[in-house]
């Protein structure tokens, strides 16, 4: 998904929110030829950081959005591996399908991004299901 992304940087940085561990495996499984910065940093640093990527793993949808709305003035991709209805909150969000991983895209929170995001991704993602 992030090499769909017209980044204004050449290294791109990717910031995983609250959850150091998941930082230090993203780190630890980065290919060798990347051109991304990987950090840990806390929601409180969110609003100070130059991230252009934000990975959420521990908040809600709730939670993601709030930050969003308040603490991002800035080009910023979002993307969650907990928010499965992708209704709110995050841009991209990651779930697991049998032995696979898919997304669901938030076209709401894409527009907020102000990332420019190649369309043909969204030919890729999950349709959201209407719900009755």
């Amino acid at each position: 998904m992030l090499s769909y992304a017209k980044w204004n940087t050449p290294t791109p940085e990717i910031c995983v929110i609250n959850n150091p561990t998941l930082s230090q495996q993203f780190r630890n499984n980065e290919p060798e030829h990347t051109n991304y910065k990987i950090s840990a940093i806390q929601t409180t640093d969110i609003k100070h950081s130059l991230c252009q990527v934000l990975i959420f793993s521990t908040l809600s949808p709730k939670e993601e959005q709030h930050l969003l709305n308040t603490a991002v003035n800035f080009p910023a991709l979002s993307m969650s591996i907990n928010n499965t209805d992708c209704e709110i909150g995050s841009t991209f969000c990651l779930y697991k399908r049998n032995k696979n991983i898919a997304f669901k895209v938030n076209l709401d929170s894409l527009t907020q991004s102000k990332v420019h995001i190649d369309p043909r991704v969204l030919l890729l993602a999950k349709p959201t299901e209407p719900k009755e």
